[in-house]
């Protein structure tokens, strides 16, 4: 039963810590919070460098796959004379036995 009590005792007396420092608590937040921003906007430098980066990439590959395919078109255009070679002749079939061969 004593707990609740408890509870409540502990919560005011942190309210009544936190109101006499309350200076020193806004200016704890205020330097977190101008860290933050400072730290959001290097990541967005960071991300944008990184997204141009990955863009001139993706361009320069781009540009490689065109030179790649011009070269397959050039040798896909060449005439290429294609040879066979000349079919196995079967071999001849024995001659089948008549009775006027026998005799």
């Amino acid at each position: 039963m004593a707990l609740p009590f408890l509870a409540g005792l502990a919560v005011g007396g942190l309210a009544v810590v936190a109101w006499s420092k309350r200076d020193k608590i806004k200016e704890c937040a205020k330097d977190g919070l101008d860290k933050g921003k400072e730290a959001a906007k290097d990541l967005y430098k960071k991300g944008k460098s990184v997204a141009k980066d990955a863009k001139d990439f993706m361009v320069k590959e781009e540009k490689k796959a065109k030179r790649g395919v011009k070269k397959v078109e050039k040798e896909a255009e060449k005439v290429v004379k294609k040879t066979r070679k000349p079919r196995a002749k079967k071999p001849a079939a024995p001659k089948a036995i008549t009775p006027n061969d026998i005799a």
